[in-house]
């Protein structure tokens, strides 16, 4: 468990990482915030939206910002370095954590639906507006779930970062420079 925090350490030992971690936070818990409140403003994102903020989009928004923060930093650490990333983790994190309330509430969910019927009627019959009741009744879950893929694309990140070469693909170590 020590080793990626070991890797974060590592990472956000040189400036110019903490000042781009300051300023990831500083773009993603306001875009998160609007993101997330868009589930109550029929998927409009904007300052209008975070009225409809409450305790739960406030801590989930919290939660994965700062993943985020801590993550794209590691990332560009090991693609500085020349080691590959673990992207697929953070991709579906993000994903998920931008989509959710997007796919609720507004009317994307029923306009691909809808173009999605133009070539398979059968199939958007059969799964209606079921598809956008289970992202509303599980938007807690769906959030639970973005903020564990980022929690894993981190470990996994860090701890490449923490191990150098043993977990390069290519085999390069990370050297002094930062």
């Amino acid at each position: 468990m020590s080793e990626w925090v070991e890797g974060l350490k590592a990472t956000f030992a040189a400036r110019q990482y903490r000042i781009g971690g300051i300023t990831i936070f500083c773009v993603a818990l306001p875009t998160y915030l609007m993101t997330l409140a868009s589930e109550y403003t029929g998927g409009v994102i904007g300052p209008a939206a975070l009225k409809y903020l409450d305790a739960k989009m406030i801590v989930f928004s919290l939660i994965m910002s700062t993943l985020v923060t801590l993550l794209l930093p590691v990332m560009f650490y090991l693609m500085r370095h020349g080691f590959g990333t673990t992207k697929s983790s953070a991709t579906g994190g993000v994903a998920i954590g931008v989509l959710t309330p997007l796919l609720c509430c507004s009317p994307l969910l029923p306009l691909i639906l809808g173009f999605v019927a133009t070539f398979f009627p059968a199939l958007v019959e059969m799964i209606g507006w079921q598809l956008q009741k289970f992202i509303v009744t599980h938007s807690t879950e769906l959030y639970s779930l973005a903020s564990v893929l980022l929690l894993v694309a981190l470990y996994q990140n860090a701890r490449r970062v923490a191990c150098g070469p043993v977990c390069s693909p290519r085999g390069r170590s990370l050297g002094n420079s930062v």
